[in-house]
Protein backbone atom coordinates (compact mmCIF):
# COMPACT_ATOMS: atom_id res chain seq x y z
CA UNK A 1 0.00 0.00 0.00
CA UNK A 2 2.76 2.06 1.14
CA UNK A 3 5.13 1.75 -2.07
CA UNK A 4 1.85 2.36 -3.93
CA UNK A 5 1.50 5.31 -2.74
CA UNK A 6 5.39 6.46 -3.42
CA UNK A 7 4.70 5.65 -7.08
CA UNK A 8 1.58 7.49 -7.56
CA UNK A 9 3.28 10.52 -5.73
CA UNK A 10 6.43 9.86 -8.09
CA UNK A 11 4.36 10.09 -11.22
CA UNK A 12 2.89 13.05 -10.19
CA UNK A 13 5.60 14.56 -9.31
CA UNK A 14 6.96 13.80 -12.73
CA UNK A 15 4.14 14.90 -14.80
CA UNK A 16 4.21 18.45 -12.99
CA UNK A 17 7.74 18.77 -13.85
CA UNK A 18 8.03 17.47 -17.13
CA UNK A 19 4.60 16.94 -18.87
CA UNK A 20 4.25 20.78 -20.04
CA UNK A 21 3.84 20.39 -23.73
CA UNK A 22 7.08 20.79 -24.52
CA UNK A 23 7.71 17.37 -26.01
CA UNK A 24 4.16 17.73 -27.59
CA UNK A 25 5.66 20.58 -29.47
CA UNK A 26 9.08 19.13 -30.17
CA UNK A 27 7.30 16.00 -31.51
CA UNK A 28 4.96 18.16 -33.70
CA UNK A 29 8.16 19.76 -35.04
CA UNK A 30 9.69 16.54 -36.44
CA UNK A 31 6.24 15.06 -37.70
CA UNK A 32 6.06 18.20 -39.58
CA UNK A 33 8.46 16.88 -42.03
CA UNK A 34 6.59 14.54 -43.30
CA UNK A 35 4.54 17.20 -44.57
CA UNK A 36 6.52 20.16 -45.92
CA UNK A 37 9.45 17.52 -46.84
CA UNK A 38 7.88 16.10 -50.15
CA UNK A 39 6.70 19.16 -51.30
CA UNK A 40 9.79 21.20 -50.73
CA UNK A 41 11.68 18.10 -53.19
CA UNK A 42 10.26 19.81 -55.94
CA UNK A 43 12.41 23.00 -55.69
CA UNK A 44 15.36 21.66 -53.76
CA UNK A 45 15.46 18.35 -53.96
CA UNK A 46 15.00 15.20 -51.86
CA UNK A 47 18.24 15.12 -49.70
CA UNK A 48 17.98 19.06 -48.50
CA UNK A 49 14.33 18.78 -48.62
CA UNK A 50 14.68 16.42 -45.61
CA UNK A 51 18.44 17.59 -44.63
CA UNK A 52 16.76 21.26 -44.05
CA UNK A 53 14.70 20.32 -41.17
CA UNK A 54 17.77 19.98 -38.79
CA UNK A 55 18.16 23.49 -38.21
CA UNK A 56 14.74 24.33 -38.12
CA UNK A 57 14.08 21.71 -35.17
CA UNK A 58 17.17 22.51 -33.17
CA UNK A 59 15.83 26.03 -33.46
CA UNK A 60 12.44 25.12 -32.25
CA UNK A 61 14.42 23.08 -29.49
CA UNK A 62 16.55 25.94 -28.71
CA UNK A 63 13.16 28.57 -28.19
CA UNK A 64 11.42 25.64 -25.96
CA UNK A 65 14.69 25.26 -23.91
CA UNK A 66 14.58 29.14 -23.13
CA UNK A 67 10.90 28.94 -22.58
CA UNK A 68 11.55 26.29 -19.95
CA UNK A 69 14.52 28.34 -18.18
CA UNK A 70 12.71 31.45 -18.28
CA UNK A 71 8.87 30.55 -17.47
CA UNK A 72 8.66 27.65 -16.30
CA UNK A 73 11.40 26.65 -13.93
CA UNK A 74 10.84 29.90 -11.69
CA UNK A 75 7.04 28.75 -11.99
CA UNK A 76 7.55 25.34 -11.44
CA UNK A 77 10.95 24.67 -10.12
CA UNK A 78 13.34 22.00 -10.22
CA UNK A 79 13.12 18.32 -9.89
CA UNK A 80 16.03 16.15 -9.67
CA UNK A 81 15.23 12.73 -10.91
CA UNK A 82 15.76 9.77 -8.76
CA UNK A 83 18.12 7.13 -10.08
CA UNK A 84 15.46 4.58 -11.57
CA UNK A 85 13.52 6.85 -13.36
CA UNK A 86 16.88 8.28 -15.04
CA UNK A 87 17.95 4.80 -16.33
CA UNK A 88 14.47 4.35 -17.56
CA UNK A 89 14.59 7.62 -19.37
CA UNK A 90 17.79 6.76 -20.71
CA UNK A 91 16.41 3.28 -22.34
CA UNK A 92 13.57 5.48 -23.73
CA UNK A 93 15.61 7.97 -25.46
CA UNK A 94 17.94 5.47 -27.01
CA UNK A 95 14.89 3.63 -28.27
CA UNK A 96 13.32 6.47 -29.82
CA UNK A 97 16.04 7.72 -31.27
CA UNK A 98 16.22 4.38 -33.12
CA UNK A 99 12.40 4.10 -34.00
CA UNK A 100 12.57 8.31 -35.16
CA UNK A 101 15.73 7.93 -37.20
CA UNK A 102 14.21 4.65 -39.01
CA UNK A 103 11.27 6.19 -39.40
CA UNK A 104 12.33 9.74 -40.81
CA UNK A 105 14.70 7.67 -43.43
CA UNK A 106 12.18 5.11 -44.10
CA UNK A 107 8.85 7.62 -43.86
CA UNK A 108 11.28 10.43 -46.71
CA UNK A 109 12.34 7.33 -48.83
CA UNK A 110 8.57 5.89 -49.20
CA UNK A 111 7.52 9.21 -49.82
CA UNK A 112 10.14 10.35 -52.50
CA UNK A 113 10.52 6.70 -53.99
CA UNK A 114 7.08 4.80 -53.28
CA UNK A 115 6.73 4.08 -56.97
CA UNK A 116 9.90 2.18 -56.66
CA UNK A 117 8.72 0.08 -54.45
CA UNK A 118 4.81 0.25 -54.94
CA UNK A 119 2.06 -1.79 -52.92
CA UNK A 120 0.72 -1.06 -49.55
CA UNK A 121 4.25 -2.09 -47.76
CA UNK A 122 5.68 1.11 -47.24
CA UNK A 123 2.42 2.49 -45.38
CA UNK A 124 2.57 -0.45 -43.04
CA UNK A 125 6.09 -0.42 -42.14
CA UNK A 126 5.98 3.68 -41.37
CA UNK A 127 2.60 3.50 -39.83
CA UNK A 128 3.90 0.03 -37.40
CA UNK A 129 6.96 2.09 -36.92
CA UNK A 130 4.93 5.24 -35.54
CA UNK A 131 2.84 3.12 -33.60
CA UNK A 132 5.59 1.18 -31.84
CA UNK A 133 7.71 4.33 -30.77
CA UNK A 134 4.69 6.18 -29.41
CA UNK A 135 3.15 3.55 -27.43
CA UNK A 136 6.97 2.76 -25.81
CA UNK A 137 6.95 6.53 -25.05
CA UNK A 138 3.60 6.44 -23.44
CA UNK A 139 3.90 3.28 -21.32
CA UNK A 140 7.13 4.44 -20.08
CA UNK A 141 6.72 8.22 -19.63
CA UNK A 142 2.97 7.30 -18.49
CA UNK A 143 1.65 10.00 -20.45
CA UNK A 144 -1.91 8.19 -22.33
CA UNK A 145 -2.49 10.84 -24.40
CA UNK A 146 1.01 10.07 -26.66
CA UNK A 147 -0.71 6.22 -27.28
CA UNK A 148 -3.68 8.80 -29.44
CA UNK A 149 -1.15 10.41 -30.94
CA UNK A 150 0.72 7.02 -31.96
CA UNK A 151 -2.57 6.25 -33.24
CA UNK A 152 -3.55 8.95 -34.76
CA UNK A 153 0.17 8.83 -36.98
CA UNK A 154 -0.14 5.09 -37.76
CA UNK A 155 -3.54 6.17 -39.46
CA UNK A 156 -2.66 8.98 -41.26
CA UNK A 157 -0.34 7.20 -44.31
CA UNK A 158 -3.06 4.49 -45.11
CA UNK A 159 -5.71 7.98 -45.57
CA UNK A 160 -3.14 9.83 -47.17
CA UNK A 161 -2.98 6.67 -49.62
CA UNK A 162 -6.38 6.63 -49.89
CA UNK A 163 -6.52 10.27 -50.97
CA UNK A 164 -3.65 10.07 -53.44
CA UNK A 165 -5.42 7.02 -55.03
CA UNK A 166 -8.63 8.97 -55.27
CA UNK A 167 -6.19 11.81 -57.07
CA UNK A 168 -7.29 13.88 -54.15
CA UNK A 169 -4.04 14.47 -52.97
CA UNK A 170 -0.31 14.99 -54.12
CA UNK A 171 2.89 13.16 -52.43
CA UNK A 172 0.80 10.41 -51.12
CA UNK A 173 -1.07 12.65 -49.06
CA UNK A 174 1.41 13.13 -46.66
CA UNK A 175 1.36 17.27 -46.64
CA UNK A 176 -2.37 16.80 -45.80
CA UNK A 177 -2.13 14.00 -43.54
CA UNK A 178 0.58 14.68 -41.23
CA UNK A 179 -0.17 18.09 -41.28
CA UNK A 180 -3.11 17.81 -39.75
CA UNK A 181 -1.64 15.68 -36.99
CA UNK A 182 1.55 17.91 -36.58
CA UNK A 183 -0.98 20.53 -36.00
CA UNK A 184 -3.24 19.02 -34.10
CA UNK A 185 -0.23 17.88 -31.54
CA UNK A 186 1.56 20.95 -31.27
CA UNK A 187 -1.97 22.97 -30.82
CA UNK A 188 -2.54 20.37 -27.64
CA UNK A 189 1.38 21.35 -26.41
CA UNK A 190 0.35 24.59 -26.86
CA UNK A 191 -2.48 24.63 -24.65
CA UNK A 192 -0.43 22.55 -22.02
CA UNK A 193 2.47 24.83 -21.78
CA UNK A 194 0.20 28.08 -22.06
CA UNK A 195 -1.83 26.51 -19.03
CA UNK A 196 1.00 25.69 -17.11
CA UNK A 197 2.50 29.39 -17.33
CA UNK A 198 -1.02 30.80 -16.55
CA UNK A 199 -1.69 28.52 -13.95
CA UNK A 200 1.18 29.14 -11.85
CA UNK A 201 3.21 32.20 -10.58
CA UNK A 202 6.47 32.45 -10.09
CA UNK A 203 8.11 31.16 -7.07
CA UNK A 204 10.04 33.83 -5.54
CA UNK A 205 13.59 34.17 -5.43
CA UNK A 206 14.65 31.33 -7.37
CA UNK A 207 13.49 27.84 -8.21
CA UNK A 208 12.76 25.39 -5.86
CA UNK A 209 14.75 22.15 -5.80
CA UNK A 210 13.45 18.71 -5.19
CA UNK A 211 14.16 14.95 -5.24
CA UNK A 212 11.99 12.59 -7.25
CA UNK A 213 12.88 9.16 -6.16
Amino acid sequence: MIQKEIEQVERGTFHAAYDLGIWDILIASFMSMFAFAPLLSVSVGDFWAAAIFVPIIAVVYAVLWLVKQRLLVPRIGVVRLGSFRQARLRKLSVVLLIVNVVAAVLGTFFAFRYDAIGGLAPVIVLSVILLVGFSLAAYSLNIPRFFLYGLLLAVAPYIGEWLWRRGDASHHGYPIVFGIGAAAIATVGLIKLIAVIRGHRPLGDGPLAGEDR
